[in-house]
C-alpha cells in the first residue's frame, strides 16, 4: 500500500514538473517571439462563371467585395468567417426568367494553414458557405439559394510588419436548391467559378515582428 502512494507521489510530480516546464516554455517563447493572432484580409472581388450553367448562359457579371478573418489556432493552422458579394445582369430573360440583375452574398467559413518566405506570406485554404442570390425584377423580388464550397490559395507581399497587399484566385462551385424541369437540371444545377480578390491584409498579433 506504501509503495503505491509512494509510485502515485513520484508519478504525480515528474507530471507536475514536466507540465510547468511545457507552460513556463510556452510563455517563454511567447514573451520572445510574439503571438500571431492571425489577420483580416479585405478587398475587391471579381466572379468569372465557366461551364454550361445559367450564370454564364445568361448573366452579365460585375465586381464586388470580400473580406475574411482568420484566427490561428494551432501553429500556422487557421480557421475564421468569410463574407463575398458580386451582382450580375440579366441577359437572356428568355431561358432565366422574367428578371433584371442579382445580388450574390456569400457568408461561410474557412479553414487552411499559411507560411511565411522572406517578406511573402502564403496561405492555402478552403471554405463552405451560404450563397444567396437576390433576384430583382420590374415588381418582382425572389431570392435563389446554394451551398457554396471554395479552394483558394492566397499570397501576401508585406509592407510593413502588420500591412500587406494581397491576390487570392478562388475556385468555387455552387450547389443550387433551384427547383426545375429534369432538362434544365445540368443547367441550373451548380454553377462553376473563378474569381479573382485582391486588395489589404492586416496582421494581428506582436508575432508578426519577429518574422
Amino acid at each position: 500500500m506504501y509503495s503505491n502512494i509512494r509510485f502515485f507521489l513520484i508519478v504525480l510530480f515528474i507530471s507536475t514538473t514536466t507540465f510547468a516546464q511545457e507552460t513556463h516554455s510556452e510563455e517563454t517563447e511567447i514573451e520572445e517571439n510574439g503571438h500571431k493572432v492571425g489577420n483580416v484580409i479585405i478587398g475587391a472581388y471579381f466572379p468569372i462563371a465557366f461551364g454550361d450553367n445559367f450564370v454564364n448562359n445568361g448573366m452579365d457579371l460585375k465586381g464586388g467585395g470580400k473580406i475574411a478573418l482568420k484566427v490561428n489556432t494551432y501553429k500556422t493552422f487557421f480557421v475564421g468567417p468569410y463574407l463575398s458579394f458580386f451582382k450580375g445582369s440579366v441577359t437572356d430573360q428568355v431561358s432565366l426568367g422574367n428578371y433584371e440583375s442579382t445580388t450574390n452574398i456569400l457568408i461561410g467559413g474557412v479553414v487552411g494553414y499559411d507560411f511565411y518566405i522572406s517578406n511573402f506570406d502564403v496561405s492555402i485554404g478552403a471554405g463552405v458557405g451560404y450563397s444567396v442570390y437576390a433576384n430583382r425584377g420590374l415588381g418582382d423580388k425572389f431570392n435563389d439559394t446554394a451551398t457554396a464550397l471554395w479552394f483558394s490559395p492566397e499570397v501576401s507581399y508585406r509592407l510593413n510588419t502588420y500591412l500587406g497587399i494581397f491576390m487570392a484566385p478562388e475556385l468555387r462551385h455552387d450547389f443550387m436548391n433551384i427547383d426545375v424541369p429534369s432538362e434544365l437540371e445540368d443547367s441550373f444545377g451548380g454553377v462553376n467559378y473563378f474569381n479573382i480578390s485582391f486588395g489589404l491584409r492586416i496582421n494581428l498579433g506582436s508575432g508578426y515582428k519577429f518574422q
